[in-house]
């Protein structure tokens, strides 16, 4: 098929030059719906297939689901849909590699049905190692997972789209097609808070944007950042930088916030009916007013004024309450000591888990519990290995921290990411935690210490390297394990469940986002119906809580108190989802009352910081667990961090767009 001139714009780059050879079975396709295998409504014209596009609902390459991809005409509108293939479908991919064994719910849970005039635009990447995907995102500012073209076609599709809809390259980024070409609420409302030190920020040029919500590859994101113009600089800490931690407002603004789509494939696969949860009397009267017919496109919110949702409000606070059970005091040393065996063997780690997310950890104790909480130590390790463990990973953790000490200054000339890593973690040590009397005074040997070991895992895992927010997170390990190598290891175990949130295209942030929106939908209507009304499904006021954790909402005390009882995972690995639906669901009343919009949020969200009940918090979140018990559990899509990881030959962290 001979593509019109004017088309050659959107994908005539050397980018596309390797996908060449693949335009001989370029899957532009019309009146093909025999061939696309799944029948199509009356009128309806399949205008582009393409088979082998692949989701991942993991961070491994080897984790994947595959299925069709296709554009359909059906009357003024054009839709786009991926499907993933059924069980007796799924053969060999272009590598030859047959697709790992996936559940018809776990493939169905990712199946997409959008109409285009719902997308905001679709973001091409074209890594120089690796396969090209595209990113489509909705004018909601929510998207899509990456769609992966192990076979080439991205070209092709997008000269498609051209043919059917408005699409034009965004002036920012030449590899954003814009699809609706309209200011975005929530850009408009990020690029009116006019955050001082924008510029500082290597190839951000966030001004007048209306691309930067969906350009996963800024900076900010992957640690690469402006270079400091004084690496040797002392780590004392400067009047500005007390002020407050810009790098986290930033992060915190401008980071992506898509979602996984979980629409169901009952129109696509009416066979699939039967497949879904059965919802009992609580839910469904929760869900009976945010649920749309499935199947179909969702229609756009209506106004509603303030009696219909005070009157959900009113009919929802009537429902029975069940209250978490009342939390123990902390795991005393008698007690540990009870759970270990004669060589030191932990002999029930899931009563040990349960007692720990009751009751917490006694501080003297968390330097050893914090080990087998982190999986540093294993629980059924001995006395001795775990000694021999701590020797041999002390020998590997300085091989790994020569490695940058070793560096000259004139090779640190030459090594542009060296730099730009070390000056952010320079700037970011020196404004974490300083008000607390371990980390407090200039010329803190403690500060030193937290530089050092970021810098040693920047090169540890290359890939991820280092990025804003993970000073937070190490900050307590090394509090409690007062141990430069042991903090390391502690947190290299911890970022192998968070590292997701820190990844480029952060498709970790992105999965978590979208559960907590699927839990509010089902454990608090009325407050999803409202969120709904006023534009905030998003939930990107909640981005901060998840990045990090909660740490910039509560004391230092209490946030190790809470990260002992998230790391137990006992009731669930995304227990502190259900803590963000517990805080909103307490603060419900006020929001609503209030006609919160977004940047109201926002600003309510933050100023809550130091004012939340940790133990009402918890309580209310094992509370909302138990209510919403595997309907819940269904909601949070396969993979979502902080699931633990599987090792594979791909490793933890994929290289995108660029080569270090």
């Amino acid at each position: 098929m001979q593509e019109p001139s004017e088309f050659h714009d959107l994908s005539d780059d050397s980018d596309y030059a390797a996908a060449s050879q693949h335009q001989a079975s370029a899957s532009i396709m019309r009146s093909d719906s025999i061939k696309s295998g799944v029948s199509e409504p009356s009128g309806s014209e399949v205008i582009f297939y393409k088979d082998n596009v692949t989701i991942h609902p993991k961070q491994y390459t080897s984790e994947r689901i595959s299925g069709r991809l296709r554009l359909i005409k059906h009357a003024s509108d054009l839709i786009l849909t991926w499907v993933p293939y059924k069980p007796s479908e799924i053969g060999v991919d272009c590598l030859g590699r047959s697709d790992p064994e996936a559940s018809d719910k776990d493939r169905n849970l990712y199946a997409i049905k959008t109409s285009l005039n719902d997308v905001r635009s679709v973001r091409r990447h074209t890594p120089p190692l690796g396969w090209q995907y595209i990113i489509v995102v909705l004018s909601s500012g929510l998207a899509y997972p990456p769609l992966y073209f192990y076979s080439g076609g991205i070209r092709e599709f997008i000269t498609t789209l051209k043919q059917h809809v408005f699409i034009i390259r965004s002036s920012e980024d030449p590899n954003v097609f814009l699809v609706n070409d309209f200011q975005d609420p929530l850009q408009k409302s990020l690029s009116s808070l006019q955050l001082p030190g924008f510029a500082s920020f290597k190839s951000a040029s966030f001004k007048n944007s209306v691309v930067s919500v969906e350009n996963s590859d800024s900076d900010q994101a992957n640690g690469s950042v402006h270079k400091s113009s004084s690496s040797e600089h002392s780590l004392r800490p400067t009047n500005k930088n007390r002020q407050g931690d810009l790098s986290m407002q930033v992060l915190e603004k401008f980071s992506l916030v898509t979602r996984f789509a979980r629409e169901t494939t009952s129109s696509l696969f009416k066979e699939n009916h039967g497949n879904q949860y059965p919802y009992d009397k609580f839910l469904e009267k929760q869900k009976s007013a945010v649920h749309n017919d499935e199947g179909k496109h969702e229609e756009e919110l209506t106004s509603q004024d303030s009696s219909s949702v005070s009157s959900d409000v009113l009919e929802f606070d009537r429902l029975p309450l069940i209250w978490g059970k009342q939390r123990e005091s902390p795991l005393s040393v008698e007690e540990w000591t009870a759970f270990l065996d004669n060589d030191g063997r932990v002999v029930d780690s899931k009563a040990l888990r349960k007692r720990v997310f009751y009751g917490g950890v006694e501080p003297e104790l968390r330097k050893e519990v914090w080990k087998f909480l982190l999986g540093f130590y294993e629980y059924h390790s001995t006395y001795a290995e775990r000694e021999f463990l701590f020797y041999e990973k002390e020998h590997e953790y300085q091989t790994v921290k020569k490695q940058w000490q070793s560096i000259s200054s004139t090779q640190a000339k030459r090594f542009t990411k060296f730099r730009e890593r070390k000056g952010l973690i320079d700037k970011d040590v020196v404004r974490t935690d300083r008000s607390i009397p371990y980390y407090e005074g200039d010329e803190n040997r403690n500060v030193v210490i937290l530089r050092d070991i970021l810098l040693t895992y920047s090169f540890y895992n290359f890939d991820l390297g280092y990025c804003q927010g993970m000073s937070d997170l190490l900050s307590p390990i090394l509090h409690v394990m007062e141990d430069e190598s042991s903090a390391f290891w502690c947190f290299v175990a911890l970022m192998e469940r968070l590292g997701p949130n820190f990844n480029r295209d952060q498709s970790g942030m992105h999965s978590q986002l979208l559960a907590l929106s699927k839990l509010v939908e089902l454990l608090d209507g009325p407050l999803h119906n409202y969120l709904k009304q006023a534009d905030c499904l998003n939930y990107f006021f909640c981005f901060r809580w998840i990045l990090i954790q909660f740490k910039r909402e509560f004391d230092f005390d209490e946030i190790m108190r809470l990260w002992e009882v998230l790391w137990t995972h006992y009731l669930s690995e995304h227990f502190h989802l259900y803590i963000c639906v517990a805080i909103l669901k307490r603060y419900r009343k006020k929001i609503i009352d209030e006609r919160m919009d977004f940047d109201t949020l926002l600003k309510f969200i933050n100023e809550l910081s130091g004012r939340i009940n940790l133990e009402q918090s918890l309580r209310d979140a094992e509370a909302l667990c138990a209510i919403g018990g595997e309907n819940a559990a269904a909601l949070i899509p396969p993979g979502t961090p902080p699931s633990l990881p599987i090792e594979t030959d791909a490793g933890l962290y994929m290289l995108d767009d660029e080569i270090l």
